[in-house]
């Protein structure tokens, strides 16, 4: 733009805020206002068709002493400023000159804010790092007011992307923002009723990008540049419209069109740009294959992307958004490749991306997305070596990722999503634990858990999320505490029973909560089954069998009758377990067997448990003992010898790998066996 350019506004910014002031300059240039708010006269004016130009300042002014010619011309010339607000521009002297400059020249011009980080509520006074609005912001107005900066927070845990982008377009227009929702609403839906014939459309248009080789150049840069504006429109906004209606057929063909423009083009003389987009379309189509199930197709796209992303981090290794895009090509294809069972490359990839992410925070150490991603990719790595039965290693990578979690929420308010990253991962950290370190450790960082949510950190009160995961931590402590069996000291016993019995009602009221849900059904079910198991070593029966029938009635709903998976396949075990040993305590032998067996059967002899996981060695073992005592009981002491025998062949050479109740049911059939020959000497 040359000067004297009218802009529809001016985007001030910290340089380390580049790659979000990129992003919105995008979305805010390429929205299109609805076409019946358009040529309606507002205070700003006519509503324009579309919010161009807008400028936005590339120039290193850390290199200059006072503004450039260039940008107080584009001040004077433009209808409005948009500050985003973060720590950074708090900080930034020439964010704080622009405002001023810009209400020196246009002292009646609408100024926005733009919240991506810190806190608006952080007092003025305080440091750079507590608050988010630069000083000059905040300054008096021509009126020698002071007054709140009419602001869109960004932040995922305010207003978010799509509607902070809103209330941007709304002021800058002229508009109430309840007017912008509902013609963006009306222009959505319309989209998707006539988005059947979108790619017949799209196929038209970028069929004319063959044309720009016999134009003169000139025209081809114009029109290459109306392309590459029509791509960043596909490969955005068309697909945040049709990804929620399902409409992978167009946006298959949206990522097919892409790509066969740019391989049209000589591979050596696409720019950065270029490549970046190409990379999109293929991570698009590896999306697509991926929901339909296509796991060679999706894998062979991703690794295309990240082919792609590859280049373009060899041309530009410091810059954080080609990072930041490489990572995520990394990641994919890790993913990918674990799924198709090739666990060299996943491991590979997922080690890439955890050294991209950390490279990202040392080239912006204060980015929280970018700190995040250094958690994420610890516990990528975790869930990797959880899967490979690599214990010692999934607790350094777990560890590392919870120490990252804690380090972003150190500061952080009470219940900050990150707050919640912090609990989960503690339940995971346990999970690890149990094996690596044993029951005590875990069983300590199961109340640690608890612990933060007991502190108000992380509120159950009115996330209903936040509360199963409450009650997933408490069954596990309380599954821990009676883990050894008959062997549970009597206050362990009590401690359980004094944590599953009041969580009863809440497991309940999850589920009247949202009958459907089959997360919610599941932790009912759990919750039920162990404190059945709780009463079971208390003596208390027909207590038992009240939470057994309890979980029962939970499981007898067509949505857990569909349900597939090794979580409720794991928790159909477990409730035939609960009753063949509810049949046994009652005396009634016969049934017990028939559970026990009916149950044993489905959990399948499998030789070798050193590659069996989560749970099944203890229901094998649990079972099985519990199958020997009723033998035993009806007077067949060899048959239950011979189970017991069993036990202790399959898990004696994996003990060192199981979890502490699948070791005290081994440790349950050895006594047997050692009372029995003491017995026969």
């Amino acid at each position: 733009m040359g000067v004297g350019t009218r802009y529809k506004a001016f985007i001030s910014y910290s340089h380390k805020d580049q790659v979000f002031a990129r992003r919105l300059h995008r979305q805010l240039e390429t929205y299109n206002i609805p076409s019946r708010l358009v040529g309606r006269d507002t205070g700003n004016g006519a509503v324009p068709r579309r919010l161009t130009p807008i400028f936005r300042d590339r120039e290193d002014l850390a290199a200059t002493r006072d503004l450039t010619a260039s940008v107080r011309d584009a001040l004077a010339n433009s209808d409005a400023l948009i500050v985003i607000c973060s720590p950074d521009a708090v900080a930034s002297r020439w964010v704080n000159e622009e405002i001023r400059t810009y209400r020196q020249l246009n002292p009646l011009g609408t100024v926005l804010a733009a919240i991506v980080a810190g806190n608006p509520d952080a007092d003025p006074d305080a440091g750079p790092d507590d608050g988010c609005f630069p000083p000059a912001l905040l300054e008096p107005g021509v009126d020698g007011v002071r007054s709140e900066p009419v602001a869109a927070d960004m932040r995922p845990q305010a207003d978010g992307r799509r509607m902070a982008l809103l209330k941007l377009v709304a002021g800058l227009i002229g508009v109430s923002l309840d007017q912008l929702i509902q013609r963006d609403i009306q222009r959505r839906q319309r989209r998707v009723t006539a988005i059947t014939g979108a790619s017949v459309v799209l196929s038209v248009i970028m069929a004319t990008l063959t044309l720009f080789a016999i134009s003169a150049r000139s025209e081809a840069e114009r029109r290459k540049a109306e392309a590459e504006d029509l791509i960043e429109f596909m490969l955005n906004d068309l697909r945040d419209n049709l990804e929620p209606v399902g409409r992978l057929d167009v946006l298959d063909a949206v990522g097919a069109k892409v790509i066969e423009y740019y391989d049209g083009q000589a591979g050596g003389a696409m720019t950065t740009d270029e490549l970046g987009r190409r990379a999109r379309a293929f991570h698009l189509l590896g999306v697509i294959d991926s929901a339909q199930g296509d796991l060679e197709h999706a894998y062979e796209h991703f690794r295309i992307a990240y082919q792609s992303t590859s280049r373009i981090l060899a041309v530009e290794p410091m810059m954080g958004e080609r990072v930041y895009e490489h990572a995520q090509s990394s990641y994919y294809v890790g993913y990918f490749a674990w799924r198709r069972g090739d666990l060299v490359t996943a491991e590979q990839r997922f080690g890439e991306y955890r050294d991209l992410a950390y490279r990202l925070i040392e080239i912006n150490p204060d980015n929280p997305e970018w700190q995040t991603e250094v958690a994420f990719a610890h516990s990528n790595m975790g869930a990797l070596f959880v899967a490979q039965r690599r214990w010692d290693d999934a607790r350094v990578a777990a560890t590392a990722a919870l120490e990252q979690f804690r380090a972003i929420a150190a500061d952080r308010p009470d219940n900050d999503p990150a707050w919640l990253e912090v609990s989960e991962t503690l339940a995971w950290v346990a999970s690890i634990s149990e094996i690596t370190d044993g029951r005590e450790v875990a069983m300590g960082v199961l109340r640690e858990q608890l612990d933060l949510y007991e502190s108000g950190r992380v509120n159950p009160t009115d996330d209903w999320r936040v509360r199963r995961s409450v009650i997933a931590a408490e069954y596990a402590l309380a599954r821990l505490l009676i883990a050894p069996g008959s062997h549970t000291p009597p206050a362990d016993l009590q401690m359980a029973l004094e944590i599953l019995e009041p969580a009863s009602l809440e497991a309940a009221a999850l589920i009247a909560h949202e009958p459907e849900n089959l997360e919610w059904r599941l932790i009912g079910v759990r919750q039920r089954l162990w404190l059945a198991q709780a009463e079971l070593h208390a003596g208390r029966v027909e207590s038992a069998r009240d939470a057994y029938v309890a979980a029962t009635g939970f499981m007898a709903h067509e949505a857990w009758a569909a349900a597939e998976g090794a979580r409720f396949a794991v928790s159909r075990l477990h409730a035939s377990l609960i009753e063949g040993r509810i049949f046994a305590a009652r005396g009634d032998l016969p049934a017990a067997q028939a559970s026990i067996e009916h149950m044993l059967s489905a959990l399948g002899q499998v030789d070798d448990w050193s590659g069996a996981v989560d749970h099944a060695p203890y229901y094998y073992a649990a079972g099985a003992n519990t199958l020997a005592d009723v033998l035993e009981t009806q007077g067949q002491p060899a048959a239950a010898r011979q189970i017991r025998e069993e036990i202790v062949r399959r898990l004696d050479p994996v003990q060192d790998r199981i979890r502490s109740d699948s070791a005290a049911e081994l440790r349950y059939a050895r006594e047997s066996l050692e009372s029995e020959l003491q017995t026969t000497e």
